[in-house]
């Protein structure tokens, strides 16, 4: 009545609830908005509140979830991807289907573990769907034939790969602290939006700072304005966007602790932790003071 636009919804019954689901469950395949599951609630908003809660949930409502939709294909290869950490994750690549409106070929296994459990295999059929509708998933594999060899060397450094044990699960770990991949991905995160938030420079762009000698540690990040005239010389640079990458770097010098704290890429310590740390912190100085 205000003009706003709402999402469909049905006043039901207890007799006519299984038919506006099915109605709903048909119209979610050609809504122009995703959708990944509906609500009954009570439109008595006085005595749905009355009911009160469980230790999780409200009584006044129930929700379904819509089945995800799955399909069928083929896996071609595993790819075998390091992180910053030395962490080499394995991912399955296989023939493109349509998912939930997209094409999707790719899905992270997460961990050796998981592909053992899977016991997948190349040319195996595997069934695929999209995490609440967003990750692409391995469901399960068809075919099972098992025939992987994990790697003993890292595909971006050469050296070695091991397999360690974490949180009751097996992973694969590079084991060179000067692994390209390890410096490329801690570089990336350093520069990130929700780390140091210095503009201009891509992953890309690292890797070429990278294999022209300019980088080597974090600190030399600082320390580009040594190569300015190599930079300006650069494919996609200039000197406008070597000017706008100098004075990123120089804004990035006045931070906040917890992202200075994130940008180091700590094992298991997220933007979130690093702000409930330095929250702790602070309040054991103000303890302290008083």
């Amino acid at each position: 009545e205000q003009g706003f636009e709402v999402v469909e919804y049905r006043k039901v019954t207890a007799e006519t609830l299984d038919e506006a689901m099915d109605y709903f469950a048909e119209a979610v395949t050609t809504n122009d908005f995703p959708s990944d599951g509906l609500v009954a609630l009570y439109d008595d908003i006085a005595y749905g509140e009355s009911l009160g809660t469980t230790a999780k949930f409200p009584r006044n409502a129930m929700a379904f979830k819509w089945a995800d939709e799955m399909r069928d294909t083929r896996l071609l290869e595993i790819e075998w991807s390091p992180s910053r950490t030395g962490l080499i994750n394995p991912v399955a690549i296989f023939e493109p289907v349509e998912l939930e409106g997209t094409t999707v070929s790719r899905a992270s296994v997460h961990n050796i573990s998981i592909m053992k459990e899977l016991k997948l295999g190349i040319g195996d059929t595997i069934r695929v769907y999209k995490a609440n509708m967003i990750i692409p998933q391995i469901a399960e594999n068809l075919t099972r034939s098992d025939n992987l060899v994990i790697p003993d060397q890292c595909p971006v450094c050469g050296g070695p790969a091991v397999i360690h044990h974490e949180n009751d699960a097996e992973v694969l770990f590079c084991e060179n602290p000067d692994c390209l991949a390890k410096k490329i991905k801690s570089l990336t995160l350093f520069v990130s939006r929700d780390a140091m938030n210095i503009d201009g420079l891509s992953e890309a762009t690292i890797e070429k700072l990278l294999a022209k000698g300019m980088l080597h540690e974090l600190s030399d990040l600082y320390h580009l304005s040594d190569y300015r005239d190599t930079i300006i010389r650069r494919e996609g640079f200039g000197e406008k966007s070597y000017d706008k990458l100098i004075a990123a770097l120089e804004a990035s010098r006045s931070t906040t602790l917890p992202k200075f704290i994130y940008s180091l890429g700590i094992s298991n310590i997220g933007l979130s932790n690093a702000k409930m740390i330095c929250n702790c912190l602070l309040y054991t100085s103000d303890a302290a003071d008083e």
